[in-house]
């Protein structure tokens, strides 16, 4: 019992060294446990695991705002993954994201069938006429939506009709309750005359042709030879107007006034009515549509003409995002039809009357009036 104490108390030297040994390693591992050497341990883990997401963090920062939750919710498969993203969740050339989207409006607009217009020539017709009033401040590409000949072939067309209403107080009494209509509609296509670019006969007068038609569409007509008589006059001056001269006594008139001065909304709803039956009863068939093309292009460009219009200052929807979005829509279809016709191309035209009637059975249950 008593060797091994005698051993040890004998020894101070082994006893001295023991002592320094423990505190040496007392020292040292307490340094262990100090704050750089855990670190150092740490560090290098994440570095392997995180080398590539060093650099982007700051893009994904900025990214991840708008679009970071509904993406890793939808592409949640393993993938490789940038700060929790799934990497295919970026586009590779978001500029030409951007500028694809932009083209889409409408505008515009945008018709916004997209999946259906992008792979046809119309849309690039649809797409000018949407930007161009926009741009103008109010105005309009009449150019492209009615051209002039066109617009001098349905003034044509007009003056043929009153001339048949207006041979006698018999023809006037058959025909009275349809004048408006058509009277509204020719104030339309003068007033659009006037602000044309390109020059027809009449056009320096066509601010006459304007009122006088719309002061017709403005009267309580009636059956009998009075109401017949209060109209007569004003006609025939517009009979001569539109043959090139200005008639004399015809009061004076504003270059420019709004179309709802000269055009009520249910006039011309009703000459759209017009347009659109007689595209679908008479242009079934591809034969049709060859045998009726100068028509068709005719009724489509008025379709269009007119859509435009009801989208003016003055009718009450310029603002309303809800009414825009189906009268646009109805000015490409129309520019469709009116493409399609010239191609010779039925199922196309086909596709524009069903976006016409789309466009106006939506906007009738929404805005009726």
């Amino acid at each position: 019992m008593n060797r091994p104490a005698f051993r040890w108390y004998g020894k101070p030297f082994y006893y001295t060294l023991a002592l320094m040994y423990g505190t040496l390693s007392s020292a040292i591992f307490t340094g262990c446990g100090g704050s750089e050497p855990a670190p150092a341990t740490t560090q290098p883990a994440p570095q392997p695991v995180t080398p590539a997401p060093a650099a982007p963090p700051p893009q994904v920062a900025q990214n991840t705002q708008t679009t970071s939750v509904k993406k890793t919710e939808q592409q949640d498969d393993g993938r490789k993954m940038i700060d929790g993203i799934p990497y295919d969740v970026w586009f590779d050339n978001p500029l030409a994201v951007a500028g694809n989207q932009q083209s889409v409006t409408p505008v515009a607009l945008p018709g916004n069938t997209v999946a259906a217009t992008p792979t046809n020539p119309a849309p690039a017709t649809e797409m000018k006429t949407a930007d161009t009033p926009a741009a103008a401040s109010g105005g309009a590409d009449w150019k492209t939506i009615i051209p002039m000949p066109v617009l001098d072939s349905l003034v044509k067309d007009i003056r043929n009709r009153l001339t048949k209403n207006m041979q006698s107080v018999g023809t006037y009494n058959t025909t009275y309750l349809e004048l408006p209509t058509f009277t509204s509609t020719l104030a339309t296509l003068a007033g659009i005359a006037s602000e044309h670019p390109d020059e027809i006969g009449w056009k320096k007068n066509a601010k006459y042709l304007r009122d006088l038609s719309a002061g017709i569409s403005s009267k309580q007509l009636m059956r009998g030879a009075k109401s017949y008589r209060e109209i007569q006059i004003p006609y025939e001056q517009m009979i001569v107007i539109m043959n090139g001269s200005l008639p004399a006594g015809v009061p004076d008139s504003k270059d420019k006034i709004p179309f709802s001065d000269v055009a009520s909304m249910g006039d011309l709803m009703k000459r759209i009515d017009i347009a659109s039956k007689w595209l679908k009863s008479n242009v079934g068939n591809a034969d049709a549509l060859k045998s009726e093309k100068e028509k068709v292009i005719e009724e489509a460009h008025l379709l269009a003409a007119i859509a435009k219009v009801i989208t003016t200052e003055g009718y009450g929807y310029v603002d309303d995002n809800g009414f825009l979005g189906h009268a646009n829509p109805m000015q490409e279809a129309s520019l469709q039809m009116v493409q399609a016709a010239k191609d010779d191309n039925f199922p196309e035209f086909d596709k524009g009357l069903t976006r016409v009637y789309k466009a106006c059975t939506e906007c009738h249950s929404e805005y009726k009036e």
